[in-house]
């Protein structure tokens, strides 16, 4: 064989080995991606097919008062965080530049009149402002609120959006983690929500 032939073979080779590894990869990546992008975890339960490699930390919450954190409006002034802590709210974590959290605000949007004695409310957890407060408003179709210290993401382990929190006085009743997505979620969200008393 001539070091040409034996050059060629090993280029040939090595292309290959590049292509399956990459392959591999990004198969991976797209399954994964695909596997988070359609959850619909409640909090208060380990789902089946709930990954048991990822603990939620909130899951220690339910039944604990809602933390304390500084929240401020979309125009800067202050909030009497009474107002989260009175009667049932359900709190959504998002932040304007979520795609999820778009998609969670158009189902919740169908929602929000189902019941006139539960309130929703929106919380920025991450980040800066947004350069235009108007954009968060017109975003989500609940009041949005910005934890200005970060308060929320450190005492209750959110380490990513969108995530609901349902409070009755204050106290952490139920959760769920991801955007409801699938026809199933939307059905158990709001049949969970007619069923309060």
């Amino acid at each position: 064989m001539s070091k040409r032939s034996v050059s060629v073979a090993v280029v040939i080779l090595f292309l290959a080995a590049v292509f399956c590894g990459g392959f591999f990869f990004f198969y991976n990546r797209i399954q994964r991606s695909k596997a988070e992008s359609q959850t619909d975890v409640v909090v208060a339960a380990d789902p089946p097919g709930a990954s048991k490699s990822e603990p939620d930390p909130s899951k220690s919450l339910i039944g604990k008062p809602f933390p304390d954190a500084k929240l401020v409006r979309l125009d800067g002034s202050q909030v009497d965080e009474q107002i989260i802590r009175k009667g049932r709210v359900v709190v959504v974590f998002v932040t304007t530049d979520c795609d999820a959290c778009e998609t969670d605000s158009k189902f919740l949007q169908t929602v929000l009149d189902r019941r006139k004695d539960v309130t929703f409310y929106g919380i920025v957890p991450f980040g800066p402002r947004p350069e235009s407060p108007d954009a968060a408003a017109k975003k989500f179709p609940f009041e949005v609120f910005y934890d200005q210290n970060d308060s929320f993401v450190y005492s209750m382990g959110i380490n990513r959006v969108p995530v609901k929190v349902y409070l009755e006085d204050g106290i952490i009743k139920k959760g769920w983690i991801g955007a409801v997505r699938t026809e199933q979620g939307k059905t158990t969200f709001v049949n969970w929500l007619d069923s309060l008393e």
